[in-house]
């Protein structure tokens, strides 16, 4: 986000808004995978405190420090015991695809509070609809780095507790090039614009939900 500050693509107001959005979704995204846990019989992550909203127990400094940095954050862990979930893993999977839905749904608000403020007219909330534009297109960004089975994201936690051999194996692969498997991963996806494909098809999906709403 300073990146883009500093480059002239965010104004100050856009730098605010995007990064108190951004902050409620890492919170909502573990709260989320917290009460799904807890609703298959995992309570760990609510005895830990993950259904609160306390930012302390909630944000890794340092997926914050890169939020506000280049516009990609993380918040903390939530603890899981894989022995408490029945379904050979569909169950601990679902709790992890949680995560996305939880940016979402944040990215689904954002857009509707955009468009609210867009129906105003006025300078002032003109400005305000691009920033949340801004904050939504953020929260898509981070559901769908999160639905790849890249190693510490939710996808590969996913597909650790549910998918295939290959697939866990796959994950497994990327893991053991640590942080440099992630970024070629992320590289050679974005080179062939899957990610970009993938947050247009996100982004067309929350206006389809958006203009269901009667009056908008």
């Amino acid at each position: 986000m300073i990146v883009n500050y500093i480059s002239g693509r965010y104004s100050t107001t856009d730098l605010i808004i995007v990064a108190l959005v951004m902050i409620v979704a890492l919170v909502f995204h573990n709260v989320l995978q917290a009460y799904i846990a807890s609703r298959y019989g995992d309570a760990n992550p609510r005895f830990a405190g993950y259904m609160s909203f306390d930012l302390q127990r909630q944000l890794d400094p340092t997926g914050v420090i890169f939020l506000f940095l280049l516009g990609f954050g993380w918040p903390q862990a939530i603890p899981t015991n894989s022995r408490n979930y029945r379904g050979r893993g569909q169950q601990e999977a679902l709790v992890w695809y949680s995560g996305p839905l939880a940016y979402l749904i944040v990215a689904l608000v954002s857009t509707l509070v955009a468009v609210l403020f867009a129906s105003l007219g006025g300078a002032s909330s003109q400005a305000l609809a691009r920033s949340f534009i801004f904050a939504s297109g953020t929260a898509i960004l981070h559901a769908v780095i999160n639905l790849f089975p890249v190693f510490p994201l939710d996808g590969a936690k996913a597909v650790l507790a549910w998918g295939s051999p290959s697939l866990r194996r796959f994950v497994q692969q990327i893991a053991s090039y640590g942080p440099f498997g992630f970024i070629i991963f992320f590289f050679v996806l974005s080179y062939l614009g899957v990610t970009g494909a993938l947050q247009g098809f996100f982004q067309g999906l929350i206006l389809s939900i958006i203009r269901l709403i009667p009056g908008l």
